[in-house]
């Protein structure tokens, strides 16, 4: 019976791997071009707005973009929105594109004025009185700061796993 070299299986292994991972990466490059990001507002092709817009539309679609792109405002949305999450977010993101053809559109800017500048300065009002889109902010779950709940339970957590570990 032949013996097996350790060496040599390790080499041929070890060629074996690398060749694999460069075809590995080499299909995966194919791939990757045909991929886009989906979750995020810029992701979807901005589309054209149909001017002119009213002066409620403008309000309503930059108070909204606001929202959508200040990470702290749409958490607060998501949370305190009635709807759900998945509905919200619908909601948040179908206004973002149109929000920059209205931003430079100087005819309506100075026919409602720059509703996009009110709503930044507006939207922090709220934030700050805790409100977000007319909605009271609610709480967010988890443990308080002051309970001594999860450190007790981390405790005892710790002394169930670990205890029998050590006695083996």
């Amino acid at each position: 019976m032949a013996r097996i070299n350790p060496i040599t299986s390790l080499v041929v292994f070890l060629s074996l791997s690398l060749f694999h991972i460069s075809f590995a990466s080499a299909a995966a490059i194919q791939f990757r071009t045909a991929l886009a990001p989906r979750q995020s507002p810029a992701a979807t092709p901005a589309t054209p707005v149909a001017l002119p817009v009213s002066c409620a539309d403008y309000s309503r679609i930059a108070n909204l973009s606001t929202i959508a792109l200040n990470s702290t405002l749409r958490a607060a949305f998501l949370r305190s929105s009635p709807l759900g999450t998945f509905p919200a977010v619908a909601i948040l993101d179908a206004d973002v594109p149109k929000l920059m053809d209205l931003m430079f559109d100087v005819t309506l800017n100075q026919q409602c004025g720059n509703s996009s500048a009110i709503a930044i300065v507006e939207a922090d009002r709220n934030l700050t009185a805790g409100t977000v889109a007319g909605m009271k902010i609610r709480d967010a779950p988890g443990v308080a700061p002051d309970d001594l709940s999860l450190p007790i339970l981390t405790v005892f957590l710790m002394i169930i796993t670990v205890v029998p570990s050590v006695m083996l």
